[in-house]
């Protein structure tokens, strides 16, 4: 008889996950050597139905439920977190630039809150009381007998998490380590070590994209061996090294709206971010829109806007009103929650295509910046902030962010710090031969997801398949 394979508990809690482990084929290729039991954490029938289909067993997770008592301790574990663990530029440069548009009254009660919780840990053993308290109030003021009863339920060996920081895996994560499984994860983002919260589980296996975020990790968490972190580059830009990814141009230009605009224009992709960070952010695409007409940026391109997964194009729209050089392309985004939808291969095709095609890319530090580098395409952050230079000031420093700094010291991604800047930057990106890119687009990729060769997928499968 051939040996029985290993269960392994698969959270999904976002969409992002879904493109990361089913679409690369991973969970296919895990099928090779254990049994992936996928675990949703909301209910999406037809992702369900073309999981089974391709014979996956599927549950779906109760709510994660933690009462009040419970939520003040990780709220001030989070603030230890913070300034005792972490330990990070990051945190206080985006927690600046944030606070600019906070009410003044607001911003100066969270901060007193703030300080007021952060002069406590430096009595002794408060740390050490508050992590025992909050362990102690996992298992009574939250429903972890339910989530307990749930994984009992599931006969699982092992987990595998590529989001273990968020809420809605937070207590289901816990109770499988209590019950001594395999605990294994990949963090989904190269971001997400710094901006994210406390991971409170110990894993037995860590794979990252990059150098910068295994030394990360090893300092925020120094209890954890160096030999258990592994390099394996980014799964979710294997698909970029693929033409079969590649849409045919017509298809692509009919599914963005494009194929309305006269096909001698040359197309500047504009990938927004979302409304909790950049609530401003209109205001480029505005300048930008203003600059065409004016004939400030030469040729008459036309703007293919992208909205962020988790926003939406109304305010966009309303700030730019009538224009006939922006065209609008929605993102996946779920029906309940932003952040809850089925990725499909066709939207992943039409996001490779959208990189593909399009000849300028504008974000503001935005992981696309390392998308658009995979297709060697010129990228442009703005930084500026209109009639404000405390703001413009606190905007640049977001590109200097932990994470983000490894891909500016490259030089490869110019900053307007004005709206001339930009327009000149735009002009010049127009007339940049793609070939004369190579280098500065691999700079980008070498630095943030290490590997070029699209087998990302195979490395981590790999790694997990060492443990099970």
């Amino acid at each position: 008889m051939p040996p029985v394979k290993k269960r392994l508990l698969i959270t999904i809690s976002f969409s992002f996950s879904i493109r990361y482990l089913y679409r690369s084929g991973l969970l296919h290729k895990l099928n090779d050597f254990c049994s992936p039991v996928v675990c949703l954490t909301w209910d999406q029938p037809d992702l369900i139905e073309e999981l089974q289909r391709d014979g996956f067993e599927v549950h779906i997770c109760p709510e994660n439920k933690k009462g009040r008592t419970y939520t003040d301790v990780r709220h001030k574990i989070d603030i230890w977190f913070k300034y005792f663990r972490l330990n990070s530029p990051s945190k206080k440069i985006q927690s600046s630039y944030i606070e600019s548009f906070a009410p003044f009254k607001s911003k100066y009660i969270r901060r007193g809150r703030e300080l007021y919780n952060y002069i406590k840990f430096f009595f002794p053993r408060v740390s050490e009381r508050l992590l025992a308290k909050e362990k102690q109030l996992l298992h009574s003021d939250t429903n972890y007998n339910e989530l307990a009863a749930f994984v009992n339920s599931l006969n699982i060996d092992a987990v595998f998490s590529v989001t273990p920081f968020h809420r809605q895996e937070d207590i289901l994560l816990r109770v499988c380590e209590d019950k001594k499984k395999l605990m294994l994860t990949a963090i989904l983002s190269f971001d997400n070590v710094t901006k994210r919260g406390w991971i409170p589980v110990a894993y037995d296996m860590y794979i990252v994209w990059n150098k910068h975020n295994k030394k990360e990790l090893q300092r925020i968490y120094p209890e954890t061996p160096s030999e258990k972190i592994h390099v394996a580059g980014a799964v979710q830009f294997d698909f970029y090294f693929k033409n079969s990814n590649l849409l045919d141009k017509d298809t692509w230009e009919k599914m963005t709206g494009l194929s309305v605009m006269p096909r001698n224009r040359k197309v500047i992709l504009y990938a927004g971010g979302p409304r909790s960070l950049f609530p401003q952010e209109p205001d480029y695409l505005k300048d930008i829109d203003e600059a065409i007409n004016s004939g400030a940026i030469e040729g008459n391109p036309v703007v293919l806007f992208r909205a962020h997964p988790i926003d939406n194009l109304d305010r966009w729209k309303k700030a730019l009103g009538d224009t006939k050089n922006v065209v609008f392309d929605a993102s996946w985004t779920g029906e309940k929650q932003l952040g809850e939808a089925n990725i499909t291969d066709f939207d992943i095709k039409k996001l490779c295509s959208t990189l593909y095609y399009t000849d300028v890319h504008i974000n503001l530090c935005s992981t696309m910046t390392v998308d658009g580098s995979a297709f060697n395409k010129p990228q442009i952050g703005p930084a500026y902030f209109k009639n404000s230079a405390v703001i413009s000031k606190r905007l640049y420093k977001m590109y200097w962010q932990e994470h983000f700094a490894p891909i500016m010291q490259t030089g490869a991604v110019p900053l307007a710090k004005s709206k001339e800047e930009l327009i000149k930057l735009i002009n010049s990106a127009m007339h940049v031969p793609q070939n004369s890119l190579n280098a500065s687009s691999q700079a980008i990729l070498e630095s943030v997801i290490t590997f070029t060769d699209g087998n990302s997928t195979k490395r981590v499968c790999a790694l997990l398949k060492t443990k099970l």
